[in-house]
């Protein structure tokens, strides 16, 4: 057989110093490859987890609100006009339920003022016994947060927030003092406190930063009122009283009755998109204020109001999330029947 002669040289040859430089050149890209892909994503899921820290806050403010206002309550009762001289059957509540165009700015959509079984008292007494009625009130306010920051927290924090009013039972002042489009009755009491002793100062909280509008839409069902025209009025606004005319003969509809169904609209910015326009001071931001200024006051341009803020938000880069329910009122015995 004949044998096989190995050349040494063969296995003993290494790398040369430019393949050596070579390996070394991709690796070094490949590293860098690797650590830009590994950096762009760590970003991405900081800045997602951000996104979805901050509109599950929102979505958390958004249930409850739900929650709270389909417990919404008149405890609606037949009863004479004059029990002294009685001549008719009339609706009659000692409650009331109200939505109205924001205070602080109309763009900013609606606030509603409700009564609701949430049992909740200042007094120890009280807390066992179910059932105690609560004044509830939610609107949309832009401020700084003096008045609800921590005590460690220091500076102002100005933003456009979801502010709930929460009053204890004890405080029920709208058995004697309604609501009026000349006086704000019980409704100033939810918003700065009525002066109770189980409270210092205002009952009104934050329940979620960054959300600039807030709608209250009225309405009875789809089948029966395609447009939602047929409980706001000539003026098409989303108002609702309850006891707006409720002693005129005959009522109007709305007398002493809940909605069947209030459409809710919640509109948020992100946090990032918040830190970018801040203003540092009590001046809202102009790209937010000129996305909402002039809406949501006519229930028939809903879409394109939508359509037209959205519109100026993006043009501005302000990510936004826009939250849409329609809440059944559990309390209505709604009636078409106008006594």
């Amino acid at each position: 057989m004949r044998s096989l002669h190995r050349h040494p040289e063969i296995f003993q040859r290494g790398f040369t110093l430019l393949e050596l430089l070579i390996s070394m050149a991709i690796s070094i890209l490949l590293v860098g490859i690797i650590s830009q892909i590994t950096s762009s994503v760590m970003k991405t899921t900081s800045s997602t987890s951000s996104k979805i820290d901050a509109f599950a806050a929102a979505r958390l403010g958004f249930n409850l609100l739900n929650q709270r206002l389909s417990k919404a309550t008149l405890n609606t009762f037949w009863a004479y006009d004059d029990p002294l001289n009685p001549t008719v059957y009339l609706r009659q509540s000692d409650l009331q339920f109200v939505i109205r165009q924001n205070q602080q700015a109309s763009g900013y959509g609606q606030e509603v003022y409700l009564m609701a079984p949430e049992t909740y008292s200042g007094s120890s007494g009280l807390r066992s016994v179910s059932g105690l009625l609560n004044a509830c009130s939610f609107f949309v306010q832009y401020g700084d947060n003096q008045t609800f920051r921590a005590s460690t927290e220091t500076g102002s924090r100005f933003r456009y927030r979801l502010m709930q009013g929460f009053a204890p039972t004890e405080s029920r002042a709208v058995f004697n003092n309604f609501y009026t489009s000349g006086s704000q009755g019980w409704i100033a009491d939810v918003i700065n406190g009525g002066g109770n002793p189980v409270t210092s100062g205002s009952w009104v909280s934050p329940l979620a930063d960054n959300v600039i509008a807030l709608l209250f839409w009225p309405r009875v069902s789809k089948a029966d009122d395609s447009m939602g025209t047929r409980l706001t009025g000539s003026s098409n606004a989303y108002a609702y009283d309850s006891r707006s005319d409720a002693t005129a003969t005959p009522q109007p509809i709305t007398a002493n009755q809940l909605p069947p169904v209030v459409q809710i609209t919640m509109v948020m910015i992100s946090e990032a998109a918040a830190q970018r326009i801040d203003t540092h001071s009590s001046t809202p931001p102009a790209a937010i204020e000129s996305a909402l200024s002039g809406r949501f006051m006519d229930v028939t341009q809903y879409d394109a109001d939508l359509k037209k803020m959205e519109a100026i938000l993006v043009q501005n880069h302000i990510a936004y999330q826009i939250f849409t329910t329609a809440v059944p009122l559990k309390e209505s015995k709604w009636s078409d029947s106008a006594q």
